[in-house]
């Protein structure tokens, strides 16, 4: 072999570019760079996720957060954006919307414990409300009760006492039994007044209509009779014989002089009214106006209604009540003097 031939031997092979190389080479870069795009879009997308659903528990008296008629998922939604849980005031908007959720259910929540979104999406879809217990005592007025319910089951005031009239727009007073309820909190109100007023139709005497009509009376007017008896008696004993006053003063047409039926409208002093209060011009005024006043002046327990319905037969047209609570009787005006020198001016 000649040097030549060596010297040929050893020059490299030129080979041809190979069709579209260039081109593959762009290709195979390009799809490095979409997936390095594409990593880089999953973990921002991961990293959103994780702040979309990351919530930061509330303690004390704002871990709790209220539904009311007409709210909209998109309110409760910056409503616990605002109680700083979440990080966007649409979090909860969308969470909702990803898990096809319902319809807002009324109440009080409680979102103490609530440490991610869906503990949170679970208990305002589906999770009970909280409930309040009241106990509304005998005797209360509908605006008495409207002030418990304020403070104690989350409905104003205002709208409890809209909720608390009949279809005429007359108020309900008389007919909301007082018992121990217990209430959805921050619920509606016109059901606290429904169950209250089923409660009562539960508990009045069967033979109400008939007795108030014995008396010439309708029923609703012996049901201003028995919120009196419910104002005016302590004592469960005494109440038939006050009820059998108040009816023998109307047989008689006499007035009923009742500080009671005055204290309805306007508040006493000490319990105690001036000859000037006592000429209060308003037909709650039993000491100016004879016969009953124009509406029951409270709601009446059990005991009242049943004094009212089943009164005793008595011919006392006067009472008192003594220091202890319990009511002294008379027949005429000159033995209820004698009373009040025995009882109320430094007797026992």
């Amino acid at each position: 072999m000649t040097e030549m031939d060596e010297d040929t031997l050893n020059i490299p092979e030129v080979t041809e570019p190979t069709p579209g190389g260039s081109l593959r080479r762009r290709r195979v870069g390009t799809m490095r760079l979409v997936g390095i795009l594409l990593i880089l879009a999953i973990i921002a997308g991961a990293v959103g996720w994780v702040r979309f659903i990351h919530i930061v528990p509330v303690e004390g008296p704002t871990a709790y957060v209220d539904i009311r008629s007409g709210d909209s998922v998109t309110t409760l939604s910056q409503r616990i954006f605002a109680l700083g849980m979440t990080s966007s005031p649409q979090a909860l908007r969308w969470y909702w919307r990803l898990k096809r959720g319902g319809s807002l259910r009324e109440g009080r929540y409680a979102l103490k414990g609530i440490d991610n979104m869906e503990a949170l999406y679970q208990l305002l879809e589906s999770g009970p409300p909280l409930t309040a217990r009241v106990m509304f005592p005998e005797g209360y007025t509908v605006k008495q009760m409207a002030a418990l319910l304020q403070e104690q089951a989350g409905i104003t005031a205002a709208d409890f006492l809209k909720a608390a009239r009949d279809d005429k727009g007359k108020s309900l007073e008389g007919r909301l039994f007082p018992d121990t309820y217990d209430f959805m909190y921050a619920g509606d109100p016109a059901t606290m007044v429904a169950r209250m007023l089923s409660r009562f139709a539960d508990v009045v005497p069967s033979d109400w209509a008939a007795q108030a009509a014995k008396r010439n009376l309708t029923g609703d007017q012996l049901l201003r009779v028995a919120s009196i008896v419910e104002k005016e008696a302590k004592f469960d004993a005494d109440r038939p014989l006050v009820a059998s006053v108040l009816f023998n003063r109307l047989a008689k047409k006499m007035p009923l002089q009742l500080d009671t039926t005055l204290g309805y409208v306007l508040p006493s002093t000490g319990g105690f009214y001036t000859y000037a209060q006592l000429k209060y011009k308003s037909p709650y005024n039993t000491y100016l106006h004879a016969g009953l006043p124009p509406t029951p002046i409270c709601n009446p327990g059990l005991a009242s209604l049943k004094a009212a319905a089943h009164a005793s037969t008595s011919t006392y047209y006067y009472f008192l009540a003594k220091p202890d609570g319990h009511c002294v009787f008379a027949r005429t005006y000159a033995e209820h003097l004698r009373n009040i020198q025995l009882y109320l001016a430094g007797g026992h």
